[in-house]
Formats: structure tokens, C-alpha cells, sequence
């Protein structure tokens, strides 16, 4: 059974001879007040779009800062905070207005920065002298040219300085350790800038630490906020144009220095034994004056005594001094002779002198004073 009503059941209808009565048809809209309608429909999509675009565009600030960075947030071209503390925004989530209201830099004040540093080690231009002013070569303190190849390692210790007191902070680093690095070989001999170290009063001090903290210190004036963590020289050596005569020159020095180390060898061979025997020399010398001070000395005191002698009795000690003097002739003598006044006597070497007539003689061994022709005359 049909739930229809009975108007609407056709055969019921038609059975019992009812009519339905008559519906009106249902009114159509207009153009107008569909396009009305439209357009009310889609001014609220658009509106409902625009609030979700502008609550998305004031979200857009929010941001986080990474591990390893900081965060400055400029608003309107101004950085934001009173203090140091205030304005360097740690890692995290960072509430920030959309830009371009508000500005966030991130600073990498964690990384460990590296710079190549070719400058001291380029070629000159085609055509050009080499070393005339051109960059490229770097001059030791004995006016010898030679080439440099670093790298250079940074970190940022002041993000705020790093970010806003240079617009190429590191450009100017750069060109600060390339000029401390030529200034320190220009104080450096080639040879110790070869081997990147050199003695000195206090010890060894190495190339690389003495442009490094030169460098520093000149960065520190120009506030970069930068804090150099090493400069690390990869290669280091004489020009190519010039290499030939500059190992010449380090073969002669190496020369050199064998002929040094061999006489200083030597020297340290001879001298103790040149020391030794001065020391020898110096003892016998001292010897010999000491017993002849005492000789003198005894024989002065003797002269004195008898010269006092002398004094009192010149006959007596005439006398003695002669016989004293006659003995000592009879035991240090060879042969001797007693002749008579006037008599002549030939002396010739060799053979005994003949023997005169009246003449008493005690023939000893002749000695090897005798010798030549004496004549004795009255």
C-alpha cells in the first residue's frame, strides 16, 4: 500500500473518480539574487582565506634558533634589546614579528671557520717581473723572496661585532693575517722561515704562533669579533724562477757549515793539547825561575858575607879567595904544566907539546878545551 496521499495515488484516484487539486508550480530566482548570492558565498571564502593569510603572515616571525648558533632580530633595521645579554638570542625558539617588520640573523658562533690564504704564493701577471711589488711573495729579513700557502681557522666571538662592524669582516681578516704573516718573515732569516721555527734567547718559537698572535692582536684593535683558533702554513718555499739559485745557495751554506763543525772538531782535538802542554811549558818555566831566584839569592847573600869579610880583612880574604880559586882550577882542569918564566911553549892539538929543557910537568889526559896554539910569554 502506497504511503502517498490519496490525492497522489493515482489509482486510488482514478478508482473513485477524485480529482487532485491543482499545485502551483514553484517560483524560479532570478539571475539577480543568484549572482547575489554568489557573490556573498565567495566574499566569505575570501574573507575566511584573508584571516587565515593574516594569521599566517604574523606567525611567520616564530622561528627557532639552531644548536651551535645565536640570533639577532633587527626591527626596522634596528637591533632589538638594551644589553649584550638582551640582544643575542640563545638556541631555541624565537617569538619574532614577520618580516619585514623584524629581521633574524643566525651567527654560527660554534663553527669552526676556515680561510684559504693563497696571497703570498700566487703567480705575478703574464708579462710581469716577478717580485715587483706585486702581491704574491713575501721578503725574509736577509732579502731573500719566498711563497707562502696558509689556511686560516676562526671562530666568532662576538656575534654583534662580527655581524654589524664590517660589511666584509671576512675580507679584512684576511687581508690582516696576509699582511702580519709578511711582516713576521721580514723579520725571520730564509732559513728559519723554511723550517717555520727559530731559536731564540727564550727557547724555540714557531712561525705559525707568532702570526698568530700578531694577527690577533691586530684584529682585536679593528674589532672584528673574531677569534683566531690557528693559521696552519700548508706549503712554504722559494719561488720557482729563483729555486735554482736558491738551492745553490743553501748547498754553499750547507758547506759552510761542514767546514765550521769539521775546525771546531779540530779545534776541540787541538786546543786541550795545545792547553796541556802550555800548561807544561808554563810549570818548567816557573821551575827554572824559582831555582834560579834562589841561585841569585844564595849568591847574593854569599857576595854579601864575604864582602863583609872584605871589609875587615882584604888581605886575609884575598888570599883565601885565591887559593879557593886555584883549588877549584887543579880539580876542574885537564892537564897542566909548570914552566919557568919566559919559557915558550907550542901548543898543537893532537899531540902532547914537547918538552923543554928544566921543566917539571905532571901529564894528566888532555881535555877537549885544548885546543889550538897558545903561546905563554914572559
Amino acid at each position: 500500500m502506497s504511503n502517498l496521499p490519496p490525492y497522489l495515488n493515482s489509482d486510488d484516484s482514478q478508482a473513485d473518480g477524485f480529482v487532485p487539486p491543482h499545485v502551483p508550480p514553484r517560483p524560479r530566482r532570478s539571475d539577480k539574487y543568484v549572482m547575489t548570492e554568489g557573490v556573498r558565498a565567495g566574499s566569505k571564502m575570501i574573507g575566511w582565506l584573508a584571516l587565515g593569510l593574516f594569521v599566517l603572515f604574523w606567525c611567520s616571525g616564530i622561528t627557532t634558533i639552531g644548536p651551535g648558533e645565536v640570533g639577532l632580530v633587527l626591527r626596522f633595521g634596528r637591533l632589538t634589546g638594551t644589553s649584550p645579554a638582551d640582544q643575542v638570542r640563545q638556541p631555541g625558539l624565537l617569538l619574532a614579528l614577520p618580516y619585514p617588520i623584524d629581521e633574524v640573523i643566525r651567527v654560527p658562533v660554534k663553527k669552526e671557520n676556515e680561510i684559504a690564504i693563497t696571497a703570498l704564493r700566487d703567480a705575478p701577471a703574464s708579462g710581469s717581473p716577478a717580485g715587483q711589488g706585486l702581491p704574491g711573495y713575501a721578503l725574509s729579513g736577509n732579502q731573500n723572496i719566498i711563497e707562502a700557502d696558509m689556511t686560516l681557522k676562526y671562530r666568532i666571538s662576538d656575534p654583534i661585532a662580527y655581524t654589524f662592524s664590517n660589511l666584509s669582516p671576512e675580507r679584512i681578516l684576511r687581508d690582516a693575517v696576509i699582511g702580519t704573516a709578511a711582516e713576521v718573515i721580514a723579520q725571520w732569516q730564509v732559513d728559519d722561515a723554511l723550517r717555520l721555527q727559530r731559536k731564540t734567547d727564550f727557547g724555540s718559537e714557531k712561525l705559525s704562533r707568532v702570526v698568530l698572535v700578531n694577527a690577533q692582536k691586530l684584529i682585536d684593535k679593528m674589532n672584528l669579533g673574531v677569534e683566531l683558533t690557528a693559521v696552519e702554513f700548508r706549503e712554504i718555499q722559494p719561488p720557482a724562477a729563483v729555486a735554482d739559485a736558491f738551492q745553490a745557495v743553501q748547498s754553499e751554506r750547507i758547506a759552510i757549515e761542514t767546514k765550521k763543525r769539521e775546525a771546531e772538531g779540530y779545534a776541540a782535538r787541538i786546543v786541550p793539547a795545545a792547553e796541556a802542554e802550555s800548561n807544561s811549558l808554563i810549570k818548567m818555566a816557573t821551575r827554572r825561575a824559582t831555582d834560579l831566584r834562589t841561585r841569585a839569592e844564595e849568591e847574593v847573600s854569599l857576595f854579601n858575607r864575604v864582602h863583609d869579610e872584605y871589609v875587615l880583612n882584604p888581605g886575609l880574604v884575598w888570599n883565601r879567595l885565591h887559593l879557593e880559586t886555584i883549588e877549584g882550577l887543579m880539580q876542574d882542569g885537564g892537564q897542566f904544566r909548570f914552566v919557568d918564566p919566559g919559557t915558550r911553549l907550542v901548543l898543537t892539538p893532537g899531540s902532547p907539546p914537547s918538552k923543554p929543557s928544566g921543566v917539571q910537568a905532571k901529564p894528566i889526559a888532555p881535555t877537549s878545551e885544548t885546543s889550538g896554539t897558545s903561546e905563554v910569554q914572559p
